[in-house]
C-alpha cells in the first residue's frame, strides 16, 4: 500500500498538500499570536465512481481550520431607568472640571536670628 504522504501529494495534483501546509503554517502563526490551541483537520470522502465492481473511486477532500481567537475584552455600562446604556452613573451627579492656571510657588524666607 502507498504511504499516506504520498497519497496526500497525489491528491488534486498535489493542491490538497499546499492547502494543508498553508493552513498549517497560518494556524501556527495564530497559536504564537494568541497563546491559545486550534485545530487542522483534513475529511476524506471516498465514493464507488460506479455501480457494480469497485475498481475505481472518487475521492473528494475538504480541509477545515479552527483559528484560536484573541482575548475580545470587556466593557462596563450603567442602565438607565429606560434602559439605555450610559458611561455615566445615572443617579450621580455630574462634576464639572475646569482648568486651574499654573502658579508660580511662592519662596519662603529663612528667618534670621
Amino acid at each position: 500500500m502507498k504511504a499516506f504522504s504520498v497519497f496526500l501529494q497525489d491528491l488534486r495534483d498535489g493542491r490538497a498538500h499546499a492547502e494543508l501546509s498553508e493552513q498549517l503554517d497560518h494556524l501556527i502563526t495564530k497559536v504564537r499570536e494568541t497563546h491559545k490551541g486550534g485545530s487542522l483537520k483534513l475529511t476524506l470522502k471516498i465514493k464507488p465512481a460506479s455501480r457494480g465492481d469497485v475498481d475505481k473511486v472518487v475521492i473528494a477532500d475538504h480541509i477545515s481550520v479552527d483559528l484560536p481567537q484573541p482575548e475580545r475584552g470587556e466593557d462596563f455600562f450603567w442602565l438607565t431607568d429606560d434602559n439605555d446604556l450610559t458611561r455615566n452613573h445615572p443617579k450621580q451627579q455630574s462634576l464639572e472640571l475646569r482648568e486651574v492656571p499654573a502658579t508660580q510657588p511662592t519662596q519662603f524666607k529663612e528667618a534670621t536670628k
